[in-house]
C-alpha cells in the first residue's frame, strides 16, 4: 500500500471515529454496550456478534456438561469404593475376633494336673477336621488375591461393575464358610496351625484394602 492510499484508509478510520463520537446513548444502552464488550473480552471473542457469542456458550455448555459426567463418574467410583472398603473392614475386624477367641480357647484348653483329658482320637479328629476348613479358606484368599491382583490395572466403569458382582459373589461364600468356621471356633487342636491362617487371612485384605484405595486415586486423578 501507497503513502496516498494508507493516508486515505487513516482520514476514513478518523472521520467513522469522530461520527461515533457525535453519536449520544442513553446511559442504560451504553451500559449494556461496556458489558457486551465485557463479555466479549471475557470470552476472548475478536468480534462481538451473535454468532461469536453463541458459538462461545456452546462450547462452553459442552465443557460444563463433560466435567459435570467426570465428576459424576469420579463421586460413583468413590462411593462403590468406599462400600468395598467398609465390607473388608469388617471382614478384618471379625477375623481379629475369631483370632482372639483361638486364643482363649487355646488357654482354656491347656490341661491341668489331675484333669480329665480327650482322647486322641477325638483330637485328631477335630485337628483333621480344623485343617480341612483352614486349607479352604487359603484357597478362597488366593482367588481373592489374583481377583485383586488383575484390578490392580487400568479399569472402566464396566470393570468396576463386574468386580462389584464377583465381590457379592465372594461375600456369600465368605458368609456361608464363616458359619462353618464358627462352629469349629472353639476347638483346641492344633491351634497354631488356625492363628498361622487367620494372619495370613488379615494380610490378604489388608493388601485388598490398599488395592481398592489406589484405584480410587487412579479413577479421581483421570
Amino acid at each position: 500500500m501507497d503513502q496516498s492510499a494508507m493516508g486515505s484508509e487513516i482520514s476514513h478510520v478518523e472521520a467513522e471515529f469522530r461520527a461515533l463520537q457525535d453519536i449520544q446513548l442513553s446511559p442504560l444502552l451504553e451500559s449494556r454496550l461496556e458489558l457486551l464488550v465485557q463479555a466479549a473480552e471475557a470470552l476472548g471473542l475478536d468480534e462481538p456478534s451473535t454468532t461469536s457469542f453463541n458459538r462461545s456458550i456452546i462450547q462452553l455448555s459442552s465443557r460444563r456438561l463433560n466435567l459435570k459426567l467426570s465428576l459424576n463418574r469420579a463421586t460413583y467410583v468413590e462411593e462403590e469404593l468406599r462400600i468395598h472398603l467398609a465390607k473388608l473392614e469388617a471382614e478384618l475386624a471379625l477375623l481379629r475376633k475369631w483370632s482372639a477367641s483361638l486364643n482363649e480357647a487355646t488357654s482354656m484348653s491347656e490341661p491341668t494336673v489331675g484333669t480329665e483329658t480327650e482322647t486322641a482320637e477325638i483330637l485328631e479328629r477335630r485337628r483333621t477336621v480344623i485343617i480341612r476348613k483352614a486349607k479352604e479358606y487359603q484357597a478362597q484368599l488366593s482367588r481373592l488375591n489374583s481377583t485383586a491382583s488383575s484390578s490392580s490395572t487400568d479399569v472402566t466403569i464396566s470393570d468396576l461393575a463386574r468386580i462389584q458382582e464377583q465381590n457379592k459373589d465372594r461375600e456369600k461364600e465368605i458368609r456361608r464358610k464363616r458359619k462353618k468356621v464358627e462352629a469349629f471356633r472353639g476347638l483346641p487342636a492344633n491351634p497354631e496351625l488356625a492363628r498361622l491362617n487367620l494372619l495370613q487371612a488379615t494380610q490378604k485384605l489388608q493388601d485388598l484394602t490398599r488395592v481398592r484405595e489406589r484405584l480410587l486415586g487412579r479413577m479421581i486423578d483421570d
